[in-house]
């Protein structure tokens, strides 16, 4: 409505009203309808699928400890990886010499699993929750094993390809280090 200089009320006409509403009811009709579409078109097993299958040619090109780069071809440009009382490495060059000089030793080794695995509604971003067994060394260069939680968080970039934003393992809690889950100091080599 709108009002007159003269403080009186003026109604729109009501076929110029029910064309307002009814181009406004249309216009959302078709954003839900494209919506839905995205959603509907996107196969949440297939995409776990094939985002299991990328953490799994990461896991290979770990285990192979050749060629760091490729290793770190698995971030994000800016991804970033963190462990318990470790500092953060954040960025592709940075991430590269990190895992450069965590391959470099004989006693390296890092084996996880996951238990769940979530997608973003629309397919772009998902989280993993699962364990690690890394073999690192201490300060006096001995090989520890730490049995710790892990989380990742992945994105599928505008090529199609997943790519790890964070990669972060935690020590279990104090119950869990109780009972020898933490480290176990003087890992044999693999």
């Amino acid at each position: 409505m709108n009002r007159a200089a003269t403080g009186t009320f003026q109604t729109a006409p009501p076929r110029a009203a029910l064309l307002a509403i009814l181009g406004c009811l249309v216009a959302c009709a078709t954003l839900a309808c494209c919506g839905e579409q995205a959603a509907s078109s996107l196969d949440p097993a297939a995409e776990k699928a094939a985002l299991l299958k990328r953490d799994h040619e990461w896991q290979i090109a770990v285990a192979e400890k050749k060629d760091a780069a490729k290793i770190a071809s698995f971030f994000t440009a800016d991804g970033i990886m963190f462990g318990s009382g470790e500092a953060t490495v954040a960025g592709r060059e940075a991430l590269t010499k990190s895992v450069a000089d965590l391959v470099a030793g004989p006693a390296f080794k890092d084996e996880w699993t996951w238990s769940r695995v979530e997608l973003s509604p629309d397919g772009r971003l998902a989280y993993l929750i699962g364990t690690t067994n890394i073999t690192t060394y201490d300060a006096s260069g001995h090989p520890v094993t730490n049995h710790a939680r892990l989380v990742n968080v992945w994105r599928k970039d505008p090529d199609g390809v997943w790519r790890c934003i964070v990669d972060a393992w935690v020590d279990p809690p104090a119950a869990d280090t109780a009972a020898g889950a933490h480290a176990t100091a003087g890992a044999a080599n693999p």
